[in-house]
């Protein structure tokens, strides 16, 4: 239920950017440092041969598929965490963080067994090349404990950011990311009496360096008292659960249908052939780079205007994402440019420079630079607006349009009908982006995400 405030309905840009800034720069540090980290390990590991690359692009896809449940969680917890402290409400804050972490231990559990166990049959359905099932169900193996590592870390991570608090995060990322890039020299290439384990110790030494995360991340909280440590919370709110469920479960399988249709698009390009494969593989890491900056940026919008939607400040919110979609605009479209006119400085830098590869990758990265402002305000839109406001359920309608019905078909139809070349296929993939946009952009017109979810539980 709304309410009307006398408010002023719009935003400074010049008062607005510092509390921009001071959530999305941390943010975007952290997911730059992330995607450089995963970036990493497809060029250690491409030292070992494309079959090798391949493996490791695979395999980690379908992790990504099943993180996607838990990122869906965290979404779901930080939309209520961050609406409760612009109402100062520790309480309900941490009750929601202690559900989250609950519910996804036990969704996540079954899931990384199913993952473990029947690796090999899974890798099958991305590709029939041997070598790379064997080496991606290896990759499997070794790293069986990183998701529920992970599920920890988000959660706790969305919860920080939804009270303000995006330096901590970045401060131990970035910590976890330097040991990992040290244990993949050490494991991946071998070292100090350790023999070069190659996909396997890419796999190992992403889990041993989440491990360390999270014993960092504890130790810090409790060293500093933090609100998670020591505000109550309540262990069994029927009430709350019930909202957080609301919200979490379609939040979770709308998350988990867009990253299904991402491994369906690598599914199509894994039965192209390898080189197609270990092509899209280096591309994808370099793509998440691209889209760091603008994540931080779709971090911050959440977070301001959720906090201003738990203090009914409607108007306020509404001025506040229609000034940072403006400012997503100008940027996507500079990146664009910047990104066209460095192709051949990505591909060098990428290692693609091999004749076979760099006929692929040179289309490729043009078409990325054609669509990426699209990517970029869909990101906001979806993920710092509508998602502050609880529109989980439109996202899964929005998936099963602008992917399912629209980007999956055009994209196999020109794989393996039609025969098109790469570049077509990659710019088939970018092409649901636009279908998104016309969903998305008139839902956020509509205004139906203007809504303080607190009520519900209040």
């Amino acid at each position: 239920m709304m309410k009307t405030h006398s408010l002023t309905p719009t935003v400074r840009p010049y008062a607005l950017l510092p509390r921009v800034l001071k959530l999305a720069f941390p943010v975007a540090v952290q997911s730059a440092l992330v995607s450089i980290l995963a970036l990493a390990d497809v060029l250690m590991v491409s030292d070992f041969g494309q079959h090798a690359t391949a493996a490791v692009g695979i395999a980690s896809k379908w992790q990504f598929v099943a993180a996607m449940i838990m990122a869906g969680l965290s979404a779901a917890t930080g939309v209520l965490v961050s609406q409760y402290w612009g109402k100062e409400d520790k309480v309900h804050a941490k009750t929601v963080t202690m559900q989250a972490l609950k519910f996804g231990t036990i969704v996540i559990v079954p899931v990384i067994a199913i993952m473990t166990l029947f690796a090999s049959q899974i890798m099958l359905l991305q590709t029939s090349d041997e070598q790379v099932i064997n080496l991606g169900a290896e990759y499997l193996l070794y790293s069986f404990p990183l998701l529920l590592l992970t599920h920890f870390v988000m959660t706790i991570e969305s919860s920080l950011r939804s009270s303000g608090d995006a330096v901590l995060p970045l401060i131990i990322g970035a910590i976890t990311v330097a040991i990992n890039i040290g244990l993949n020299f050490l494991l991946i290439r071998g070292g100090f009496g350790i023999p070069a384990m190659g996909v396997a110790g890419a796999a190992l030494a992403t889990t041993l360096a989440r491990c360390l995360q999270v014993i960092m991340m504890a130790a810090v909280l409790v060293g500093r008292n933090n609100w998670l440590v020591s505000s109550h919370y309540i262990k069994n709110h029927h009430t709350l659960w019930m909202s957080f469920k609301k919200l979490a479960i379609p939040s979770s399988c709308s998350a988990v249908l867009w990253a299904a249709g991402t491994l369906t698009y690598q599914m199509i390009i894994g039965h192209m052939g390898t080189t197609e494969l270990a092509v899209y593989s280096m591309i994808g890491p370099f793509e998440s780079l691209c889209y760091a900056i603008f994540f931080g940026i779709s971090v911050a919008c959440s977070v301001l205007v959720g906090q201003s939607l738990g203090r009914d400040e409607f108007e306020h919110a509404q001025a506040i994402s229609t000034t940072i979609i403006k400012w997503v605009i100008g940027l996507g479209i500079s990146l664009g440019a910047m990104l066209y006119l460095g192709r051949d400085w990505v591909i060098s830098a990428l290692n693609l420079e091999q004749p076979e590869l760099y006929v692929l990758a040179l289309p490729a990265l043009g078409v990325m630079a054609f669509g990426i402002w699209v990517r970029m305000l869909n990101m906001i839109i979806i993920n710092g607006v509508l998602r502050a406001g609880g529109e989980h359920m439109f996202f899964i309608r929005m998936d099963l349009i602008a992917m399912w019905s629209f980007g999956i078909p055009l994209t196999a139809f020109g794989a393996f009908i039609g025969e098109w070349s790469f570049s077509w296929v990659y710019l088939a993939i970018v092409s649901e982006e636009f279908v998104r946009l016309f969903l998305c952009y008139r839902r956020y017109r509509e205004k139906r995400w203007v809504a303080n979810l607190t009520l519900q539980t209040a």
